[in-house]
């Protein structure tokens, strides 16, 4: 078993039985695989707030209460970010990572009041169409959802954060960047991200939004190649 390095996922509005096929794959290469909920998703217990601190912090707990040392850390959308936020702020916690469709914050008024933009537009409807509007109402009719996370994670999201920008450029450790071909803002901003970081590769494959769910085979081509390569860039 490689249980020297662990791999664990973290999203918004899904849960962690979204990552049931990868992490069986995974299982079957020998990997342990943690995919814990986030606060306010699935099993998880819902909370008085949902800042971007606390969901970064909760993820830095678990790992400290599972004793891990350097380990792979994949995340989708919120998920994706928050690995970032992590690996900016505990370099040493990360092995390597995998942001799939993570959303890319703006780096200043100009790119915020853009994007806002960009949201009142068809590109952005599309996008939410993509993200499955029946699924997130079934979500919070059965409490696997607290809508007051997802109120609170945009508006941070959307607000410009200049000093996340500047840490992607001390990160040493390999990032693999996937997002689809019609994913909105978050396909058109993934190259922005890609030349801030010093290790990144950036892939896009399949279209919408969930790629590890609704393009597996592909997703895990990607993935598995990735994992198996040397820990660190000096």
């Amino acid at each position: 078993m490689r249980t020297a390095n662990p791999s664990c996922w973290y999203t918004l509005a899904s849960q962690s039985t979204s990552w049931t096929d990868t992490a069986q794959a995974l299982a079957r290469q020998g990997y342990r695989v943690i995919a814990p909920d986030l606060r306010g998703h699935g099993q998880s217990a819902r909370t008085p707030t949902y800042s971007l601190l606390e969901f970064e912090q909760d993820l830095a707990a678990l790992l400290d209460a599972l004793a891990l040392g350097p380990v792979n850390l994949v995340g989708h959308s919120l998920g994706g970010h928050l690995v970032l936020r992590l690996a900016t702020h505990q370099l040493e916690r990360v092995r390597r990572m995998v942001i799939e469709a993570a959303p890319v914050p703006p780096r200043c008024m100009d790119e915020a009041r853009a994007l806002a933009a960009l949201r009142q537009g068809p590109m952005w409807r599309h996008s939410l169409q993509r993200l499955g509007v029946g699924r997130l109402v079934r979500l919070l009719l059965t409490r696997q959802f607290d809508v007051r996370a997802a109120s609170s994670v945009l508006t941070e999201l959307r607000a410009p954060m200049p000093a996340w920008w500047a840490n992607l450029t001390a990160l040493r450790m390999p990032c693999l960047l996937l997002a689809s071909h019609d994913d909105g803002s978050v396909s058109e901003r993934m190259p922005l991200l890609a030349d801030q970081m010093p290790h990144a590769t950036a892939r896009r494959l399949g279209q919408g939004h969930r790629l590890h769910r609704e393009h597996t085979a592909a997703f895990l081509a990607e993935l598995m190649p990735f994992l198996g390569q040397a820990a660190y860039v000096r």
